[in-house]
Order: C-alpha cells, then sequence, then structure tokens
C-alpha cells in the first residue's frame, strides 16, 4: 500500500471506540467492546443465533463536522442478502432482524471537569534534586 493511501484509509475508516450493548428477543444483554476497525458478531462469540459485522463510519463525509456512526449489519440466516443494516449514533439503538443494538461512546471530560495542577517543589529539597540528573554525553 502506498503511504499517502494508509492516510487516506486510516481518515476514511475511523476506529471503533466505547462499547456495543446488544438485546436480542428473549431478553439476552451483552456488551462487546469496540476496538480495531471492525468487530464481527459471531454466534460462537456473543451468544447471539445469528451472524453480523459492525464497523465506524463518517456520514458527513469531507464535512469539517463529520459526525461518526456505526454501520451495523446483522441477520439470522447465513445468506448475506438475507441481513439487514443501519446506522447507530452514539447514544441511540436501532433494531435489525429483532435484535436491538445500542452504542455507547467513550465518555469525555466535560469541559467544566477541573484538571489538576502540579505542585510546587518542597522549599526544603536541594536543588539538584529538582531537575532530572544528566545523562552520560547529553548537553542541556
Amino acid at each position: 500500500m502506498a503511504s499517502g493511501a494508509g492516510g487516506w484509509f486510516r481518515r476514511k475508516v475511523p476506529r471503533l471506540s466505547g462499547t456495543l450493548h446488544i438485546r436480542d428477543v428473549t431478553g439476552h444483554e451483552l456488551v462487546v467492546p469496540l476496538r480495531g476497525r471492525a468487530s464481527v458478531l459471531t454466534a460462537g462469540g456473543t451468544g447471539l443465533r445469528g451472524y453480523g459485522e459492525v464497523w465506524a463510519v463518517h456520514t458527513t463525509a469531507g464535512s469539517p463536522t463529520a459526525e461518526t456512526r456505526l454501520m451495523i449489519v446483522y441477520g439470522h440466516g447465513d445468506v448475506e442478502g438475507e441481513r439487514m443494516s443501519g446506522l447507530c449514533a452514539a447514544g441511540e439503538t436501532i433494531e435489525l432482524d429483532g435484535v436491538r443494538f445500542t452504542w455507547r461512546a467513550p465518555s469525555l471530560p466535560s469541559a467544566s471537569t477541573r484538571v489538576p495542577q502540579p505542585r510546587p517543589p518542597a522549599g526544603n529539597v536541594p536543588r539538584h534534586l529538582e531537575r532530572p540528573a544528566r545523562r552520560a554525553g547529553v548537553d542541556r
């Protein structure tokens, strides 16, 4: 892959983050952590009766306010044409083939969250202990 193509791919296919909460028709609920660029939902891995795939997409391509959503494809049948698909925004729920999917994006600290400042050095510490030790062969 050319070096420019890798940057294009990273911009066009965002990384998954947060958790996907899944509730099937019987009420069985599970939480799947999302990471990487795509996730596969199999009967063996999730306990669901069907097969699904999840990946993140930008819904407003080329816009500075691009919104990321999850593209979820899921179905009970083994045939690809029998699967349903839908876009799921953060905090929303969609239903595909009787199964409810809710994406909970990782929470970011609010603007009002106070970040603690570093403490000033104690007045009784010798100056040579206030700075990191010099490494051999490195001028500062």
